[in-house]
């Protein structure tokens, strides 16, 4: 049996965009249109050529399986909370696999001390009496030991409320990611970990940033303020998006947002494939928009502009131009 294929080096995104295409063409309506436009896609860029034949190698590794097999395996438990291996090899939408598929998932996902299924909050409080919040599809270690109160964040997005520490002495309470350390300095704030870069959105107190190659850099970032965190730098601190917090509560706020991106935030809230037709894109809504209920928000979206949702599979699901 082949190897399976090592997608760690690729951006989540063009795998993500890879396995999408991989859905389209296997689709029975695929039209030559569709055809053209994935030619013209796998031309663009060497990383879409190589997360095309990492996807085309792990379907060689199963060959040809019945599709409503492959469905009732996606409708399982396991596979609801696994949803890196559905975004990332979408082809098993038509297969029916199992465990050639779960050893694809990161092995600190499947060991984290906390997480989350895909469209599942969790909130949990720690053993100084700080408060964490796990948001869909996340991740974490903790560790407390008499030097550091640590949370490595593996991946996702968390909310954290601090307590004063009844430790003596006191300890740091740190957010471990691989782009570097947010050390708390009495606060609340989010860390949301996405295409290698760690977003620091702050409600209360402040934080400071260490990027991981230059913990020297150090940047504090203050109440009402955000900042991006890669491995060399943090970025300047920059206003905090209002209601950035809103999914604590359940729910969206969108004010004049494109499309493209208000899909794109309720695509992690929803098991499977969810994105928008770059034809539409580019159009502007505001709204309030429920996470425990993608359906409705589809819904919702679809009556205040000339958009249709069109759905191929129980889990792909496209806007586009009605």
């Amino acid at each position: 049996m082949l190897n399976p294929p090592d997608t760690g080096n690729l951006p989540e995104k063009v795998i993500a965009t890879a396995s999408e295409w991989f859905v389209r063409l296997s689709a029975e309506e695929c039209t030559p249109a569709d055809h053209q436009a994935w030619q013209a896609w796998l031309a663009a860029s060497p990383l879409h050529q190589h997360a095309w034949q990492r996807i085309e190698l792990l379907n060689q590794q199963f060959g040809q399986f019945d599709q409503a097999a492959g469905f009732r395996a996606l409708s399982t438990p396991l596979f609801r909370r696994r949803r890196t291996v559905l975004k990332s090899f979408a082809f098993v939408l038509t297969a029916g696999v199992s465990a050639a598929l779960i050893q694809q998932l990161p092995l600190q996902v499947w060991t984290a001390d906390q997480r989350t299924a895909v469209g599942q909050r969790r909130q949990i409080t720690l053993e100084d009496g700080s408060q964490l919040s796990l948001n869909t599809d996340s991740a974490v270690d903790i560790s407390y030991n008499n030097q550091i109160r640590e949370i490595k964040l593996r991946r996702g997005e968390i909310y954290i409320a601090t307590h004063a520490d009844p430790h003596l002495p006191a300890r740091s309470l740190v957010v471990s990611t691989p782009a570097g350390r947010i050390v708390a300095l009495g606060t609340q704030f989010s860390v949301y970990w996405s295409n290698d870069r760690a977003h620091i959105h702050v409600s209360q107190g402040s934080v400071r940033l260490e990027p991981a190659l230059a913990a020297n850099l150090t940047t504090i970032v203050p109440a009402g303020m955000s900042s991006t965190l890669d491995a060399h730098r943090a970025s300047i601190p920059t206003a905090m998006p209002t209601q950035q917090h809103a999914w604590m509560d359940g729910m969206l706020y969108a004010d004049n947002m494109r499309l493209e991106e208000l899909i794109a935030a309720l695509a992690r809230y929803q098991p499977g494939f969810l994105s928008c037709d770059p034809a539409v894109g580019t159009l502007r809504i505001s709204g309030a928009y429920p996470l425990s209920d993608i359906e409705r928000s589809l819904s919702a979206i679809e009556r205040v502009l000339p958009v249709r949702t069109e759905r191929r599979t129980a889990y792909w699901t496209r806007i586009i131009a009605r």
